[in-house]
């Protein structure tokens, strides 16, 4: 199974989402023709993984779950080091990054929010 190349564009200036994209024209989605300027637009990429809803989990997502050394709360999901995850808080305080990936198979995750919603920084 190959990997899917969507993105989705998120206009600093307007305030939304204004494209969902992939590189290689994915059945109901629009090419990536267009160059999008960093300074007015943040790239975000989907993860190639869904949360417990089914739903896309992209690059800037907050998610929510529980695990047993975690505190609860809400976590943006980043790219860092070659994978996608999210720095996670344990009971002592320590902080780590965990790969999306274990997220999803093991504490089933669901997508609360984006970062944008209240101008989160990542």
């Amino acid at each position: 199974m190959s990997r899917e190349f969507i993105y989705r564009i998120w206009s600093i200036k307007e305030k939304k989402y204004v494209m969902t994209g992939s590189l290689y024209g994915c059945e109901g989605l629009t090419h990536l023709t267009q160059s999008f300027n960093r300074a007015e637009h943040i790239i975000e990429e989907y993860t190639s993984l869904k949360d417990v809803n089914s739903n896309r989990i992209f690059e800037g997502d907050i998610i929510d779950f529980t695990a047993r050394y975690k505190l609860k709360g809400e976590v943006p999901v980043i790219h860092y080091g070659g994978s996608f995850g999210c720095i996670v808080t344990n009971d002592g305080g320590i902080k780590d990054f965990w790969d999306l990936n274990h997220i999803v198979q093991h504490f089933y995750p669901r997508i609360v929010g984006t970062v944008h919603d209240n101008d989160i920084i990542i």
